[in-house]
């Protein structure tokens, strides 16, 4: 028998992602960014390393749309809220299955596979075939690539 959590659970994202919503319902409809900020999601990446990526990108004026660990509800996360980018852990070996889901999901979503060890990335671009790889001035790299995601989004 299936047990479901109570409206009041929290399912995917902590309060201040998700604008003190409690009910994931109201939060999953959440209007876009009207500041042009770009919008992110956090897919499969360790609780430490999401913490750590939500407090730098808030720096950097990036919004955290929400976080979610389990590949199901990422995939539909990414096609209700259609994020500019969703960020996946680049060392789970599910990593790159789970991104094309997601890009089939949200097909101008930009998957990023991020190394927790901050040496490698790869960038796949919408409608791109192949990644871009990253393996020096990571860290800059994902900033760089989050902070202009919203600008190429609009001039495509």
């Amino acid at each position: 028998m299936t047990e479901w959590a109570s409206p009041d659970a929290r399912t995917a994202a902590p309060a201040p992602l998700a604008r003190g919503c409690p009910d994931r319902r109201r939060w999953v409809q959440m209007p876009s960014d009207d500041l042009g900020r770009p919008r992110v999601l956090l897919g499969n990446l360790e609780p430490m390393v999401r913490l750590g990526m939500i407090d730098v990108l808030a720096e950097d004026g990036i919004e955290v749309v929400g976080e979610e660990e389990r590949p199901q509800a990422l995939v539909l996360m990414a096609g209700r809220l259609r994020p500019d980018a969703v960020v996946l852990d680049l060392l789970q070996g599910s990593s790159r299955e789970l991104g094309d889901r997601v890009r089939t999901a949200s097909p101008e979503t930009k998957v990023i596979l991020w190394a927790r060890d901050e040496d490698a990335m790869e960038v796949l671009d919408p409608g791109a075939t192949t990644p871009r790889r990253f393996f020096t001035a990571v860290p800059e790299e994902l900033r760089s690539e989050l902070s202009n995601v919203r600008l190429n989004r609009v001039e495509e």
